[in-house]
């Protein structure tokens, strides 16, 4: 008997809906082509507030906000059934870091259903 196992990139996190309906912390550019009364909450992770709601268009779109400063880190909508996937870097919009990890890079999230899988992909600093 022969068992063939699959080996993918397993996540860092998994975030689960937290059901929170989004408040009035969004900056005014989601309201552009975002429906802001569908963002739900998925939680936070390394210094992000992640939610996923829809567009005018009905597709569904992933939300990062920067906790620390309460700006808008980065945004992606992407139409269904294609998977929705959002990268935010390590630098720009105020935000340096993820709450000390050493290194520049990403976290790559992805939207599955009602979870969002979280991958961080660092180059680490020299020295």
């Amino acid at each position: 008997m022969t068992t063939l196992l699959l080996s993918a990139p397993r996540p860092d996190a998994t975030l689960h809906s937290t059901g929170a309906v989004a408040g009035n912390q969004f900056p005014v550019l989601l309201v552009e082509g975002m429906e802001a009364s569908t963002l739900r909450g998925h939680g936070s992770y390394l210094g992000l507030e992640i939610y996923s709601g829809v567009n005018a268009f009905d597709s569904p779109c992933l939300v990062a906000l920067h906790q620390a400063s309460g700006t808008l880190s980065e945004y992606r909508c992407t139409p269904a059934p294609a998977d929705l996937i959002m990268d935010v870097s390590s630098h720009g919009d105020g935000f340096e870091g993820f709450e000390g990890r050493a290194g520049d890079g990403i976290i790559r999230f992805v939207l599955r259903y009602d979870t969002v899988d979280a991958y961080v992909y660092l180059i680490p600093e020299e020295g």
